[in-house]
C-alpha cells in the first residue's frame, strides 16, 4: 500500500458528503433496493460498528451493533461525525494491537483496518456520485490496492464451494500490475507467477477493473479473454 489510508477515509467521505448534499432520494446504482440515503445509513453504521470494536485490543467477533439512524435533516452529520471518530480511533489504536477481523488468513491486528475503511469508503463514495451520474474514478494507488485487497483479502476469506474449475489473470494497462489466482470448489488461491495458458483474463484501467471485481460495472467495460464462467464468477 503506497497511500496513507486515514487521511483517504477523509477525503473519501467528504466526496461522499459532496455528493449525498446533492440528493438523498437519488437511486444507486451499484446498490439498486438503496437510495443515496440508506447508503449514507449504511457507510455510516460501518464506520461506527469498527470504531466500536477497535478499540477493545482483543481477536473475538464483536458482538453486533445496531447505530441509532438519525432523521434526514441531521443525517449528513450524523455522518461526518462518524467519520470523525473512526479516524480519532485509527490514530489513536497501535497497529499492532490486537483487533478482529473476518479475513482468517489475515493478522487480527488493527493494521487491517485503516486500509479496509478506506477502499470501503471510497467504494461508496463512488456510488454516491453515480447515483448523480457523476462519479470520478480512483487514485491510481488506491484503485490498485483495491484489487490487491479484492483478490488476497476479501475473496480468499469466504472460498464458495460452488466455484468453478480454472486459473485467471487480472492485468491493469495503467500500472504495472496483475494477479493470477486459481480457483476451485471450496478454493482460491493467488498464485506468485502468472501461468502461460491462464483459462480467463481481465484487462484495463486500474479503477474499470476494481469496480468490475465490486460488480459496479459490467464485463464489457474491461477487455476479457477466455472461460465466461471464471470472468462471471470473479465479478458476481
Amino acid at each position: 500500500m503506497t497511500y496513507d489510508a486515514v487521511p483517504t477515509i477523509r477525503r473519501e467521505s467528504d466526496a461522499f458528503l459532496a455528493a449525498a448534499r446533492r440528493g438523498l432520494d437519488a437511486h444507486v446504482p451499484g446498490c439498486p433496493e438503496w437510495k443515496v440515503r440508506e447508503l449514507t445509513q449504511h457507510l455510516g453504521s460501518v464506520h461506527r460498528f469498527h470504531t466500536r470494536h477497535i478499540v477493545r485490543g482483543v481477536t473475538d467477533p464483536p458482538e453486533a451493533f445496531a447505530a441509532e439512524l438519525p432523521s434526514d435533516d441531521d443525517l449528513l452529520q450524523w455522518f461526518d461525525e462518524g467519520v470523525d471518530e473512526l479516524l480519532i480511533t485509527l490514530r489513536s489504536v497501535p497497529l499492532d494491537s490486537p483487533a478482529w477481523n473476518w479475513a482468517p488468513h489475515t493478522p487480527q491486528v488493527a493494521a487491517f483496518w485503516p486500509r479496509r475503511m478506506a477502499l470501503e469508503t471510497a467504494v461508496h463514495r463512488w456510488d454516491a456520485e453515480s447515483a448523480h451520474s457523476d462519479a470520478a474514478g480512483f487514485d491510481l494507488d488506491i484503485a490498485v490496492d483495491g484489487i490487491e485487497e479484492m483478490l488476497t483479502v476479501m475473496r480468499p476469506a469466504e472460498p464458495d464451494p460452488d466455484s468453478p474449475t480454472g486459473t485467471a489473470v487480472v492485468r491493469t494497462n495503467d500500472a504495472d500490475t496483475s494477479w493470477a489466482v486459481r480457483l476451485s470448489p471450496g478454493s482460491f488461491e493467488v498464485l506468485g507467477t502468472e501461468p502461460t495458458d491462464p483459462a480467463a483474463t481481465m484487462e484495463g484501467t486500474a479503477t474499470a477493473l476494481l469496480l468490475a471485481l465490486w460488480g459496479r460495472l459490467p464485463l464489457s467495460a474491461v477487455d476479457t479473454t477466455g472461460d465466461p464462467a471464471l470472468l462471471a464468477y470473479l465479478t458476481g
